[in-house]
Order: structure tokens, then sequence, then C-alpha cells
């Protein structure tokens, strides 16, 4: 606990996403919506929004300060925890990462990324055992699938396979046009 503070400190991991961020430093200080919106003087919907990047709703740059005063984090450094656009709306993670540091990285909602960058593996969106989507990650409590208890640390992931690499990467440094024509030597 900070020194005349009521509030555990959570610190925040690098590459962490807001809203898990945000849940763990409710569920650290035991804080509903209700009261942090109420220590921010701002509506409940909105302290609800920031946990679903779908909704688009970010603090605003006052509200970042208030929430940089309440959690003792640098705005700066929440404002680099917001999602960026354009946004992947499914919860996506690596199980190898979680397992290394049990956050959920905001990197993985990036649109166009659908591998870990650290492990090259396909990102996974829902249990690979009883495919139930994951839940928002805000809501992560005991680091499972809601659907049959799995663990994300034993969830199984597999290496994106060479083919769909190189095509990916064919499609980040070809030109359309000649998509075509190096497919065709790749035959």
């Amino acid at each position: 606990m900070q020194s005349g503070s009521w509030i555990f400190r959570v610190e925040p991991h690098p590459d962490e996403s807001f809203g898990h961020f945000m849940g763990r430093f409710r569920r650290a200080n035991e804080l509903s919506h209700k009261a942090i919106a109420d220590q921010l003087g701002i509506r409940i919907e909105w302290v609800q929004s920031w946990d679903s990047p779908s909704r688009r709703r970010n603090p605003t740059s006052l509200q970042m300060i208030a929430l940089s005063k309440l959690t003792d984090v640098d705005p700066e450094q929440l404002a680099k925890m917001l999602p960026s656009e354009p946004l992947h709306l499914q919860t996506r993670l690596c199980p190898v990462c979680y397992t290394e540091v049990p956050v959920h990285r905001s990197t993985w909602q990036q649109l166009n990324v659908d591998q870990c960058d650290r492990h090259s593996m396909q990102l996974l969106s829902a249990c690979p055992e009883c495919q139930t989507g994951f839940r928002t990650p805000a809501l992560w409590e005991d680091d499972r699938c809601e659907g049959c208890g799995l663990s994300f640390a034993q969830m199984p992931c597999h290496p994106k396979p060479k083919q769909e690499l190189s095509e990916a990467l064919l499609k980040a440094i070809a030109p359309k046009r000649d998509r075509k024509q190096l497919s065709k030597h790749q035959q």
C-alpha cells in the first residue's frame, strides 16, 4: 500500500492492455466500477466501457490524469496501454506469453497481428478444448477458460505454418500485381 493512501498499488507490465490492468487494479483494491466512477467523478458507464475495447470509449485526457492519481501510474504509461486502431474485436492470447507473465498484452488485439511476436505462435481467440471464446481481459480472475476450466497456461498452441508465414510476408512486401507472379514461382 502507498504511504498515506488507502489504495494498493498495482504495477503495470510492459505491453499490458488497459482493460486487463484496470481489472487487476479493481480486484487488488476490491473496487467496483461504481467506486472508481465515484472516485473520478464520472458516470459508471464510462468506467464499464473501458473494460471492452470494442466499445471504443477511451478515457479523456482529464480522466487519464485523474486515473493516474488514483492508480499511481503515469498518465503517459496509461495512454500507452489503450487499444490501438484498427482493433481485432475477439479477445486473443498467447498461452506461452501468459505463462511467463500472466497479463493480457495490448499487441494481441491489433487487427493485423495474428501470431505472437515473441514465440511465433498463432494467437488463440477461443479455448482449444471447448471452443469457448475468451472473456474480456478485465474479467480474467482465475486465468482459465470459463467454459471447461482449462488453464490458459495449459492451452496448446502451435507455430504458424511456414506456408502461412510466407504468404503473410508476401502480402506485406509485394504489391498486389506481383503476388500472383511470386506465388507461381513458389509452386
